[in-house]
């Protein structure tokens, strides 16, 4: 049984520049108490707390962040193989692969489940039925990855295309990156078509073999960055200088999308990536996950005449904001002095007014409105349509506004 668990690989240097203010570069969403006071990352090492199916993790991050790391560790009582303490981001393909070639010098040959930390799963009984299935019907040659069951035509996934078989693990056929929402609309409406969730798993020595054949030159590279000797040390510092000289490059792209073999596995347990204010949006409106970012009452609510307003986070350099707009009710024509705004669309479909441009906007979409453009928003649709408004600038007050028309004949605020 040892033999056939996982040494899960947890990717944990990313920004989620996607949810920025609330993530940022000093604290990005994995590491943000989303949860009461869990975050992303301290989920996902509850996660791989699990004796049947993991080993030890080896954690990947940035060097900034091993304080919040440490805080993690120290709050889950979980245990690690490694921290790898990147000197700089060189995305995923190094990430994942350093790791591998570091195992195999100490004579380690396992199998890998590599995994992002900044995902949220709701039911981990069923990741687990998932993992179970992977690790019975192995592919000691091959990439299995975990595919999600599309329930939009998401912009914001890869999609992989599989070819039908009645089999837990279906051999993929094709990869599509992240495409224009017409492009989704098609694939979704397509049989065995799944969102790349980003987790996947593999047998040490082979991708050590395939990454030697495809890419020699960054092989040697990474391989040169092992030490000869203190192999087992908790921490591992890359050299900086060589580090610096490796590809900024995706595993997908490096690797995913140019290889032979591989397969997915139906991941059904209530994923998402929470990689936009769209996503998170959509989770916050469901108690069962029990997200803590901000809960009705925390904010006070400004009743308008098209709906209401409530404040969602307030920094000095910027504003978040959602805005629910009541059916056949629009914002005034306005413009801003002193912000700019981007609105995310999270529910309902949206009329936006920029300047001399009509556009229509769908759940997922978003548009930036820079200062002093006139811009407005109608809900022509029978549903309350819903912003995420995130502003920039130096002043945010609701009198910088500037009103040319108003249904409502307001000459104050909006």
């Amino acid at each position: 049984m040892n033999s056939k668990r996982f040494r899960p690989i947890i990717l944990a240097g990313g920004s989620g520049k996607r949810l920025w203010p609330l993530s940022t570069k000093e604290r990005p969403k994995q590491f943000i108490p989303l949860f009461g006071d869990l975050s992303l990352f301290d989920l996902t090492l509850q996660r791989v707390n699990n004796r049947d199916l993991f080993k030890k993790p080896i954690i990947v991050t940035s060097e900034e962040y091993l304080n919040l790391v440490e805080e993690s560790l120290s709050k889950t009582g979980l245990n690690v193989e490694t921290v790898f303490l990147e000197p700089e981001s060189k995305n995923t393909f190094s990430a994942l692969v350093l790791p591998i070639l570091a195992a195999i010098k100490k004579k380690e040959v396992e199998r890998y489940m590599v995994m992002p930390s900044d995902h949220y799963i709701q039911f981990n009984k069923s990741f687990y039925e998932t993992c179970t299935n992977v690790q019975n019907q192995f592919k000691s040659e091959a990439l299995t990855l975990f595919g999600i069951t599309p329930n939009s035509p998401s912009t914001e996934y890869g999609y992989i295309s599989a070819i039908p078989s009645n089999n837990n693990l279906k051999r993929v056929k094709s990869f599509t990156e992240k495409p224009a929402l017409e492009k989704a609309k098609l694939l979704v409406k397509q049989p065995d078509t799944l969102w790349n969730s980003g987790i996947f798993c593999f047998y040490g020595s082979w991708l050590s073999e395939s990454v030697q054949a495809k890419n020699p030159d960054m092989f040697s590279l990474m391989l040169d960055l092992i030490p000869t000797e203190d192999l087992n040390q908790l921490y591992f510092y890359p050299d900086k200088e060589k580090f610096s000289k490796l590809d900024n490059i995706s595993f997908d792209k490096a690797f995913v999308e140019s290889n032979l073999q591989n397969f997915v596995a139906i991941l059904d347990a209530g994923w998402t990536d929470l990689g936009s204010w769209h996503s998170l949006s959509n989770l916050q409106k469901n108690p069962d996950h029990g997200l803590t970012l901000y809960t009705e009452g925390n904010y006070p609510r400004t009743n308008k005449p098209w709906g209401y307003f409530e404040v969602l986070l307030e920094t000095e350099f910027s504003k978040v904001k959602i805005l629910s707009i009541d059916s056949n009710q629009m914002l005034s024509m306005q413009m801003h002095e002193h912000r700019s705004e981007t609105w995310y669309i999270t529910q309902g479909i949206a009329t936006v007014t920029l300047e001399n441009q009509i556009l229509e906007l769908h759940p997922g979409e978003s548009i930036v409105i820079h200062k002093k453009e006139k811009h407005r928003v109608q809900n022509f649709g029978d549903e309350v349509l819903e912003i995420i408004e995130i502003q920039t600038g130096t002043y945010f007050g609701e009198d910088d506004i500037i009103r040319f028309e108003d249904i409502y004949g307001r000459k104050d605020f909006h």
